[in-house]
């Protein structure tokens, strides 16, 4: 293959390695993911917003700051972002939580693609969640989200997962499972859902 030539992945063969990076983007904690042209998990991680970080601004430039220290100078050619929630559903998420959120997601992926000079993609995080093998199960009543982390956790058991020592509740001193995997696992599926499936309903930003 000759160089500047894409792959079957859409990676453009260059002499200079590329990455996919997959950002799982919310106000409180955003899951960030880095895979290789073969995608395998380069980096799993995500990025905590402080108590000090007081408005949506102060969170995004936080946000990409560690984006940043997490991406280490790797050459990012794409990066995935999940698509925002287009209806409000009782029970889950109020209108101004959803708009909040559709608002720092666009202020972070402009941030994002400002700061890696990379096309941004949105992806349907159901679809994602399919392309990588996970079924719903009507009987657990539990978030799609805890259902997906359990999924990959049994998946990717190899995968650097943060745990911390429960001080509290019916798990108190054992070794737990932190609520940020949640994300950083929503960040993996994004970016290798999508690729795993190049007719899945994307839409570049």
């Amino acid at each position: 293959m000759k160089k500047n030539e894409k792959n079957d992945v859409g990676f453009i063969e260059s002499a200079k390695a590329t990455y996919l990076l997959g950002l799982d983007i919310s106000t409180s904690c955003t899951g960030v993911c880095i895979l290789d042209k073969n995608l395998n998990l380069v980096m799993l991680d995500a990025v905590k917003f402080p108590s000090s970080c007081i408005t949506m601004f102060d969170k995004a430039d936080r946000g990409i700051e560690e984006i940043k220290k997490l991406v280490s100078g790797k050459n990012i050619e794409k990066i995935f972002v999940e698509a925002n929630a287009k209806m409000f559903m009782p029970g889950f998420s109020s209108a101004d939580t959803l708009i909040t959120l559709a608002k720092f997601n666009i202020l972070l992926s402009y941030l994002s693609h400002k700061a890696f000079g990379a096309q941004v993609i949105d992806v349907n995080v159901s679809s994602a969640r399919k392309a990588v093998g996970f079924k719903s199960n009507k009987a657990d009543k539990r978030p799609k989200k805890e259902q997906v982390k359990d999924y990959v956790i049994a998946l990717h058991p190899e995968f650097p997962y943060k745990k911390h020592i429960a001080k509290t509740g019916s798990k108190k001193n054992q070794e737990v499972y932190d609520a940020s995997n949640g994300d950083m696992i929503d960040a993996w599926v994004i970016a290798k859902g999508l690729i795993n499936e190049p007719m899945l309903d994307i839409k570049v930003v």
